[in-house]
């Protein structure tokens, strides 16, 4: 959370959700345009950028582990070079594919918009332009049958609202009020902390 402020402050925007080709085809993440605020510079100069996520280069980087894209409570049998944190994306989030989003476009507020949420099981390499679109992430943590396979923590999860503080989401949790959290200027203004 404060890697993507400090981001946000330095650039005046948000990472967007990935970097696109010439054809719009996501090839970088937003983990890796944090490398530089996470401490990682040199595993940022390592990486290239004029080639997509898994190409020749970029693949020999596919072992490094940036533990703090991992919860620490995630089982072993998940890989260490997985990401357990994702952003929701897609229309009305505030990263909706290679679009860049600053705090004035957060009319909902930033501290009533999530920005990072933690997920269980991800098969998402850190690397890869991958994140959890607005669909999937409401029939994840709103479906009371489906939720604890996506949590590492009983009864719920850890995100970080757009105002870079973190907070516990109790899952599952109500559809109307989770899209509330998602969105960014929906003109619902609902707290985290009201779940």
């Amino acid at each position: 959370s404060l890697a993507m402020k400090n981001y946000s402050s330095a650039k005046m925007h948000y990472p967007p959700a990935f970097i696109a080709d010439e054809n719009g085809k996501p090839i970088h993440s937003w983990r890796v345009l944090l490398l530089p605020y996470l401490e990682q510079d040199e595993l940022f100069e390592r990486y290239s950028f004029d080639e997509p996520w898994d190409g020749p280069n970029n693949s020999k980087l596919h072992d490094e582990i940036v533990s703090v894209y991992q919860c620490p409570s995630a089982g072993r049998v998940e890989q260490r070079s997985n990401s357990n944190y994702m952003l929701i994306t897609g229309k009305g989030t505030g990263f909706d594919g290679p679009n860049e989003v600053s705090g004035r476009d957060v009319s909902d507020g930033c501290s009533n918009t999530i920005m990072v949420i933690e997920v269980a099981n991800s098969d998402t390499h850190w690397m890869e332009p991958v994140d959890l679109p607005i669909e999937e992430a409401l029939a994840r943590y709103t479906d009371p049958t489906n939720v604890e396979q996506y949590c590492n923590h009983p009864g719920g999860l850890h995100l970080s609202l757009m105002d870079g503080s973190p907070h516990w989401m109790p899952v599952p949790t109500s559809a109307e009020n989770f899209k509330a959290l998602i969105t960014i200027d929906g003109g619902e203004v609902f707290s985290v902390t009201d779940l």
